[in-house]
């Protein structure tokens, strides 16, 4: 199953998204005798708007709104008093010499009752809501969300402005949080360090695509129109080559890494199959968005070239090291690039974390599981690292 998460542009996409959220909070006894069938409402109508959806086989399933600071404040403001904290920050960033602040608010959060548990989905929707706000300019985020999820802002690392506050036409408590755009901004895209530019260039152009593990996300010899870069998950590369009449596996990728880079510069046929070797999120560029940005200022082409120049150092590295290293090589290799490529923790930057299994490490190193794990156990022994049944842990940061 696929999952497509894109900027509502269309009539029909505005209409879908009005339409999703009345059946959402109608299903939970809210608004249902306010609104007709769908709910918009006055900030739905400026021009600082991104409604942002997704869609499961043309069948939407997730909305969330972003909107910029305007005259009429935000849509937050109107639940919640957020003034001490916007002067508090005003203040904080006239005293570091830095411009005035720029606030945004993201709300209108309805997802499907049948993909609410999709913590995926929830995910794709703040990443593409945190690079359209990095694109408008936005400096911090403030939010009035239902205290049953307040969960999931403080493991963000957002700054609870209060205990929850009673809205009584709703039957619900809910708490005020904010953060920085900055902080977001780690969280979405920090596995991408080294394409630091080329998301600068399209910021606000991408598109995003969530994949279940098995899923094809690409076969060989077909037409392509669009690249891709992993935020969590991965991919596995394979040729199937005629001469040989056998499957050749090219490589293993994981978060910060892209692929399907050629189909942005030709149309040319793909070269490889992709599957996800586990779920998976993709940010998307289109081949078509890729050239009417790089029209509008060619340096944008020089960031894909060096995109490109390092992915053929990569792939001749990960050569060498499959033919000729030693197990220990191996092992110590990948563990170095899950390093560089693992997010940092939003409270302590020292603290780098990476979504890789033991199972996939040790796949990836091509090693046994035995071999991975005693490679492994060594390095946590020296408190260099922990990992678990799901993720890696790296205590050392990024320049150690």
């Amino acid at each position: 199953m696929s999952i497509r998460i894109k900027l509502a542009e269309t009539e029909k996409e505005l209409s879908d998204v009005y339409r999703l959220r009345y059946q959402v909070y109608s299903e939970l006894g809210r608004f249902a005798e306010e609104y007709d069938d769908a709910i918009v409402d006055v900030f739905d109508a400026i021009p600082s708007v991104a409604n942002i959806i997704a869609y499961s086989d043309d069948v939407p399933i997730a909305t969330i709104r972003l909107n910029l600071d305007t005259v009429l404040k935000l849509p937050s403001d109107h639940t919640y008093d957020f003034t001490p904290y916007r002067e508090r920050i005003a203040a904080e960033e006239q005293a570091a010499g830095r411009s005035r602040p720029v606030f945004g608010s993201a709300g209108m959060l309805a997802i499907a009752a049948e993909w609410r548990n999709r913590r995926n989905v929830f995910a794709g929707l703040l990443r593409m809501a945190v690079d359209i706000g990095h694109m408008l300019g936005v400096t911090h985020i403030v939010a009035t969300v239902n205290d049953q999820t307040a969960g999931i802002y403080e493991r963000l690392g957002w700054e609870r402005l209060s205990s929850p506050v009673p809205m009584g036409d709703f039957g619900v408590n809910i708490s005020p949080f904010a953060t920085s755009m900055a902080s977001m901004y780690r969280w979405a895209f920090g596995m991408f360090r080294e394409k630091k530019d080329l998301l600068e260039q399209f910021s606000g152009c991408f598109t995003w695509y969530l994949v279940d593990k098995g899923s094809k996300i690409f076969s060989q010899g077909e037409p392509g129109d669009e690249a891709y870069l992993i935020t969590t998950g991965g991919v596995d590369i394979t040729c199937f080559h005629e001469a040989a009449d056998k499957t050749l596996y090219l490589a293993r990728l994981g978060p910060g890494d892209m692929f399907g880079e050629l189909s942005l510069i030709d149309s040319s046929e793909r070269s490889a199959t992709a599957v996800a070797n586990r779920n998976t999120e993709l940010v998307v560029i289109n081949r078509d968005v890729f050239w009417e940005k790089s029209y509008e200022d060619p340096t944008r082409l020089k960031d894909l070239m060096q995109v490109l120049s390092a992915r053929l150092r990569d792939a001749n590295n990960l050569s060498m090291i499959y033919a000729y290293a030693s197990l220990g090589e191996r092992l110590s290799y990948f563990v170095e690039m899950l390093r560089k490529t693992a997010i940092e923790d939003v409270r302590n930057p020292d603290i780098l974390r990476s979504k890789m299994t033991v199972h996939e490490f040790a796949d990836m190193s091509r090693a046994s599981l035995e071999e991975a794990e005693r490679f492994l156990d060594k390095l946590q022994a020296e408190n260099k690292l922990e990992y678990s049944k799901h993720q890696i842990t790296f205590f050392e940061g990024r320049d150690s």
